[in-house]
């Protein structure tokens, strides 16, 4: 029997509520963080970790907007397939194969190749950041302008950005996102991981993601 859980997007960050307390559920986190504890998520149980590189998980939960008790990275799902239905607040655990393409994965995380106008870019599927983002302002040019928009992202804090709704294309779907532009340490962010877009929460909230970890697929289907 499928295992699911129930989600909630708070500040724009994909959230799930547990025994220990609220957790974040971050597709672009490598690690999961927070006390010394291990945490039973959708069958895989999981150890978090109080740091990651030079971000810290202290550092990190005395920066958000709301409470919570630790974030569950990609290290929770590496021998998982998972269904994400935000639309729906849920998150199942998948028993048989999906129906995906091959994708590459990043430190854990998928990678999806996506187009805007002629631009082909590389996109990190990532509950971690509400928004969706474009490093480049070449290709964000293409959109329509929405003006500011306060953001929230668990390692980089919180700030205002200047958005734009472009059409985005997706195999041989597509639909219209919002996106932000890139601050410049989220950019460098970026460039580190030869990324050149992020997708992230409202983009699985207009379509169901499934994404094998294990056999490295994803699977995207739009409202």
């Amino acid at each position: 029997m499928s295992q699911s859980i129930e989600v909630n997007v708070c500040e724009g960050i994909l959230c799930a509520d547990f025994n220990e307390g609220r957790l974040i559920i971050d597709t672009g986190s490598p690690v999961s963080l927070g006390p010394d504890i291990a945490v039973r998520v959708l069958g895989s149980v999981v150890q978090l970790n109080s740091s990651f590189g030079n971000y810290a998980w202290a550092d990190v939960r005395a920066s958000l907007p709301f409470d919570a008790v630790g974030l569950i990275g990609v290290d929770a799902f590496s021998d998982a397939a998972l269904g994400f239905d935000i639309a729906n607040d849920t998150i199942v655990r998948l028993e048989s194969p999906i129906q995906g393409e091959s994708a590459e994965f990043v430190m854990g995380s998928p990678v999806i190749h996506c187009q805007i106008g002629e631009d082909k870019l590389r996109c990190v599927l990532d509950t971690g950041s509400g928004l969706s983002y474009l490093k480049r302002r070449e290709v964000a040019s293409l959109g329509q302008a929405l003006g500011k928009q306060h953001d929230f992202h668990p390692i980089l804090g919180s700030f205002e950005v200047e958005t734009v709704a472009c059409a985005i294309v997706v195999g041989e779907q597509s639909v219209t996102e919002t996106f932000g532009l890139a601050t410049d340490q989220l950019g460098q962010l970026m460039e580190t991981a030869k990324i050149d877009a992020i997708l992230g929460t409202s983009f699985f909230q207009q379509s169901l993601i499934e994404i094998d970890y294990k056999n490295e697929l994803v699977g995207i289907t739009f409202d």
